[in-house]
């Protein structure tokens, strides 16, 4: 009868789990430079429609309802005297 040096390296043994590894969340997307935004952020491209209105295609109309220019005249004014941010 043969001689089995080792009886427990002989069997199959049940693989132990690894602690996974920390995975780097991914970078965020780069942010576009708006040319020209509204007051609400977007650019004035998502304020035409192939439909009547100048709402924003992004915000919707019951948050922005018109393209209105965040560096007018009007603002910058409004800003300088402390009536907006």
């Amino acid at each position: 009868m043969p001689v089995i040096p080792d009886l427990e390296s002989s069997f199959p043994v049940q693989r132990r789990e690894t602690p996974p590894t920390p995975v780097e969340p991914p970078q965020p997307p780069a942010q576009q430079t708006v040319v020209d935004p509204c007051t609400c952020g977007h650019g004035p491209e998502a304020h035409e429609h192939y439909r009547p209105g100048s709402d924003c295609g992004a915000c919707g109309r019951s948050s922005c309802g018109e393209y209105r220019p965040a560096n007018s005249a009007w603002r910058r004014f409004l800003r300088s005297v402390g009536l907006t941010h």
